[in-house]
């Protein structure tokens, strides 16, 4: 079961400087992947990009959490989406973050 209240708590740690405004321009980079994967007919993309959505609702519930649950709710919507926001979850606490002055973006590239 995925839960935005801990997720919230690991993003405070995670992204200190993140904002609301910095959480919902994240939330539309990640949406704006899924619809992609959506037009391209790839299921096994939409998957991935439906667990990020989830995860930055993770962050966004630190300052709206019927919002981010409502979100959530939205795109999490299988078994495959919640194993895959569990693994992506792993990997983005162990990932190096950084501040480009509007959201944040991971270092280097990863085999996700």
């Amino acid at each position: 079961m995925i839960d935005l209240e801990k997720m919230a708590e690991a993003h405070k740690r995670l992204f200190p400087n993140a904002t609301l405004e910095s959480q919902v321009w994240k939330l539309e980079e990640e949406i704006r992947e899924y619809i992609e994967a959506v037009y391209d007919n790839d299921l096994k993309q939409e998957i991935k990009e439906s667990a990020d959505v989830v995860i930055v609702c993770g962050g966004l519930a630190r300052w709206c959490p019927m919002v981010a649950e409502y979100i959530k709710g939205i795109f999490f919507d299988s078994v495959d989406v919640e194993k895959e926001v569990a693994r992506k979850w792993q990997i983005n606490l162990k990932r190096k973050w950084v501040w480009n002055g509007k959201t944040y973006h991971h270092e280097g590239k990863d085999n996700v």
